[in-house]
């Protein structure tokens, strides 16, 4: 039996599982074998839109032979683990008479919730006003949803992804409650390296589970007694919280399963988020954070952002000095700054690649981790020189544990958006044929995608 905790003890413990819980034991290799591979779900975001001539395939492409445009070319090698989903619009976006806001707010705001934005202030670059979306993003549905029983419910990682209004944000784990993204790689390995740290052993390690399982029984026992005297609304929230609490409980019964990739990180260098010199390093050790982050089962949810709508800043490594913003309205008959559109976005191609071959090289059972896992990368337009909502650039890679059928170029006719977050909570394993916006996320998942 525990022994008995003082106040500043208990305190002290209830600080500590509500925030990060410290690494438990491995399941035994036994278990490990029986128990099946999680499936992954990772977003994928960068900004004002794509250069379509380079993007798209080109005249002639059918569902299984079809060729990737230069953007794509990092990709080339995962091609057949591949869905590149054509004519996908954010329907929230797209219909001028739906809730407020610019074109780049309320495209980012539909991204991955489905939904309108609510009224606020914040300004789009046309001076259009907004709030927050108005939904939880898929991301968020799912860990709410599957509560999975890892140290992190889930990981947002940015890359100069600084801005704090609706043009930053791509997770939201509610209406108005947008969740921040981590943008110094230091952050991260902190969060992370939480998991590995672990100076209890033995009949120690035994104590503390059983006084931080004391800590949640009385914290559940308040909310039971606090329940029948809120409102409603309220009971709701304490329902969502206690759904929280009985996670963190299961977690302290939950052993990552180490393997050969799965190892303590090291500390990353000093960068200035920032400093667009920094963006490169930056990008690279947050994919590398992320991969271990997968590996080692510290979430199975996360989502990583490129920059941030508008997205006006230099990429002075490629030699490209000009705002993002400002080269997406020169229009296709300037060049030059198509050449630099090109050579930016393949750049986002090269580090989803980068992380796409990490995750391919781990292997779990017959497969790899990759094939565990679906990663989906969407945009906030299609073009940024007209704000277009209407096919929008979309793919996934992986089949998050062969539930979706890849290798496939699809043309879809203009559905929304909402449909392929529906897809997304169905390959998770989330029962669910409505999400986000009830005037399009109401047909259900996208017809084609599965195996």
């Amino acid at each position: 039996m525990p022994r008995s905790l003082t106040r500043r003890q208990f305190a002290r413990l209830l600080a500590g599982a509500c925030t990060a819980l410290p690494l438990l034991e491995s399941l035994p290799a036994r278990a490990q074998e029986a128990t099946p591979a999680p499936k992954r779900l990772v977003l994928l975001f960068n900004p004002n839109g794509t250069i379509t001539d380079a993007f798209w395939p080109g005249a002639g492409a059918t569902e299984t032979e079809f060729s990737l445009g230069p953007i794509l070319t990092p990709l080339a090698d995962f091609k057949d683990r591949m869905l590149l989903l054509h004519g996908i619009e954010i329907s929230v976006a797209e219909q001028a008479n739906v809730g407020p806001g610019g074109p780049h707010q309320k495209g980012l705001g539909g991204l991955f919730t489905g939904r309108e934005l609510q009224t606020g202030t914040m300004a789009d670059g046309d001076g259009s006003l907004a709030g927050w979306a108005n939904g939880i993003s898929v991301d968020q549905e799912v860990v709410q949803r599957l509560n999975p029983p890892t140290l992190l419910p889930s990981l947002e990682l940015g890359v100069r992804a600084t801005a704090s209004d609706v043009m930053g944000r791509i997770s939201y784990s509610g209406p108005g409650s947008p969740v921040p993204p981590m943008n110094d790689p230091r952050e991260v390995f902190q969060r992370l390296n939480s998991g590995f740290s672990n100076d209890l052993a033995g009949p120690e390690l035994a104590t503390a589970r059983d006084q931080r399982r004391m800590v949640m029984a009385a914290v559940q026992a308040q909310y039971s007694a606090l329940r029948p005297r809120v409102s409603v609304r309220d009971r709701e929230k304490l329902e969502l919280h206690a759904d929280f609490l009985n996670g963190i409980v299961r977690r302290l019964d939950y052993g990552i399963r180490p393997g050969p990739a799965c190892i303590q990180p090291g500390e990353p260098r000093k960068v200035s988020v920032d400093d667009a010199n920094d963006m490169p390093d930056i990008a690279q050790l947050q994919m590398d954070l992320l991969a271990l982050a997968l590996a080692c089962d510290l979430t199975r949810v996360a989502s990583v952002q490129f920059s941030t709508a508008i997205n006006a800043i230099p990429f002075p490594w490629l030699g490209s000095s000009a705002e993002g913003h400002n080269l997406s309205h020169r229009g296709p008959s300037d060049t030059a700054a198509h050449d630099q559109l090109v050579a930016r976005a393949t750049w986002y191609s090269e580090k989803v690649a980068y992380l796409v071959r990490q995750l391919a090289a781990i292997s779990e059972g017959d497969r790899s981790l990759l094939d565990n896992t679906v990663l989906v990368w969407g945009n906030e337009l299609s073009v940024g020189s007209t704000h277009s909502h209407k096919d929008v650039p979309f793919l996934t890679i992986g089949s998050a544990g062969g539930y979706f059928k890849t290798g496939r170029y699809l043309e879809l006719g203009g559905v929304p958006n909402n449909r392929l977050l529906i897809s997304l909570l169905n390959a998770m394993g989330v029962e669910a044929s409505t999400f986000g916006h009830p005037d399009f996320g109401k047909a259900g998942p996208l017809p084609g995608l599965t195996a």
